[in-house]
């Protein structure tokens, strides 16, 4: 459900394709056997499924550090590149908060590790303004997390992700977006992605926090249509 407010926005120009990480949602969710490299293989494995030669592929949050293994790995398959609420390396204050979210789990199980992460998706403005909501996506998460063990596996990966050395090797048209509240992916992480990518595009919102595509979905769509509207040509 990560992408609701933008699939039936962009499905009146585009076909829009979503998918559930491997040990994400309705996925399969296999002990071990993750990296962002593989992930992004998944995703070729999809494309060459639906018959898909090229695509404009957004990745937000850990599907962000997918995209970057796509483009340095996979370029003829992208047309163009969004990256919202990512990262380029884990920093030692991401590296903390990670490993704290670890041991909430690993310590109280899954149920305290969606209230502990909320706390770090959200930002305090939107927790505030959207309590209700974000109750409702709680509830929902429930029903789809992960085991514990897959989880850790899974945070694991994040803090394991590492193209730093390469990003300015990417080449494809590409937007980056993030929130100034985002106290998971601080914006500091899009500005230093941004001038890894030659000719990249930066957006960043007022506020959003880490789920900026949802929270403030207006905004963002308009980034990321204006965006696709003027690559469509090149790519």
């Amino acid at each position: 459900n990560a992408w609701d407010f933008q699939i039936p926005y962009f499905s009146k120009k585009y076909r829009c394709i979503s998918f559930d990480h491997r040990g994400t949602g309705e996925s399969d969710k296999p002990d071990n056997a993750y990296s962002t490299e593989l992930i992004a293989r998944d995703a070729v494995w999809l494309l060459d499924a639906l018959g898909i030669e090229k695509a404009h592929v957004a990745g937000t949050s850990t599907g962000g550090c997918v995209l970057q293994n796509l483009a340095l790995d996979y370029p003829d398959r992208l047309r163009s590149c969004i990256f919202t609420n990512t990262w380029t390396k884990a920093d030692p204050y991401m590296t903390r908060l990670q490993t704290s979210r670890k041991q909430i789990a690993q310590a109280y199980g899954t149920e305290e590790y969606i209230k502990f992460s909320s706390l770090w998706t959200c930002g305090a403005t939107q927790f505030h303004n959207m309590y209700e909501n974000l109750l409702e996506l709680e509830e929902r998460q429930k029903k789809t997390i992960a085991p514990v063990e897959v989880l850790v596996a899974r945070l694991d990966m994040t803090l394991a992700h590492d193209r730093k050395d390469e990003l300015g090797k990417i080449d494809k048209p590409s937007l980056i977006i993030a929130a100034k509240d985002d106290a998971l992916t601080p914006p500091y992480f899009a500005q230093e992605l941004h001038g890894f990518i030659e000719g990249s595009e930066l957006v960043v919102l007022e506020e959003g926090g880490h789920y900026s595509y949802r929270r403030s979905h207006g905004e963002w769509n308009a980034a990321a249509d204006s965006f696709l509207s003027r690559v469509g040509e090149l790519s």
